[in-house]
């Protein structure tokens, strides 16, 4: 009986898995070495959403830019891939805003000073890469040191705060615009999904089963 339940899972497995297999290759166009893939196409719808919105909303070409890069790397070949970067992405932009912001406080306050500068950008590109790495974030490591250079060396000198602050929030738009786009397409959870339901389900007959064979054998006792 316990082959056969083992049997059943694999062969419902491999079916689930077939199908999936399936659903990404026809979302797939080969060109001979050249291939059009689920991932290509999803980092373009992306692209398309945060053109539009960015437009709509006046958010202006630099937001668009740093939500598009911050997409581009979030979206992944899976969805739990994809909320993974997203995480690392957002979390790096986060941790490298915020050093940029310290930083360029210190360098407001030597008068721009260039030993400050050079002492300060390359300490915090070190403690960037030692918290990403440490926290095993390592989808945003690059994200975290591009938005401290990009913040720290192109900031206005009046308004480095706000600037830090609307980096920040492009970051964030780009990475729920990858996360949601993601969702509609995903691939990785039904393959969980259907293993859990056939092992609950077998699980489910086989303790209706105990139960049936229990009452059968206090009704023949009692008779």
């Amino acid at each position: 009986m316990r082959l056969i339940e083992k049997s059943c899972i694999s062969f419902l497995d491999l079916n689930a898995y077939n199908l999936l297999t399936s659903e990404r290759n026809t979302m797939s166009f080969q060109f001979g070495r050249f291939r059009l893939g689920l991932r290509t196409i999803k980092t373009v719808i992306a692209i398309l959403i945060i053109l539009v919105f960015s437009h709509l909303f006046h958010r202006g070409q630099s937001a668009a830019m740093v939500a598009g890069i911050s997409a581009i790397i979030a979206v992944r070949d899976s969805y739990t891939a994809t909320i993974k970067a997203s995480k690392a992405r957002f979390i790096g932009s986060a941790l490298g805003g915020t050093l940029a912001t310290v930083y360029y406080f210190f360098y407001l306050l030597s008068h721009q000073n260039f030993a400050v500068q050079i002492i300060l950008i390359p300490l915090f590109v070190l403690v960037n890469i030692v918290i990403m790495d440490g926290f095993d974030l390592h989808p945003g490591l690059v994200g975290a040191n591009a938005t401290l250079l990009i913040i720290g060396l192109t900031i206005p000198e009046n308004a480095y705060v706000s600037y830090a602050i609307n980096r920040i929030f492009d970051t964030f738009f780009g990475v729920a615009v990858a996360t949601l786009v993601n969702s509609a397409f995903i691939h990785d959870a039904p393959k969980m999904t259907i293993k859990t339901i056939i092992r609950d389900k077998l699980n489910g007959s086989k303790q209706s089963n105990r139960i049936t064979r229990n009452s059968t054998a206090k009704k023949e006792n009692t008779k």
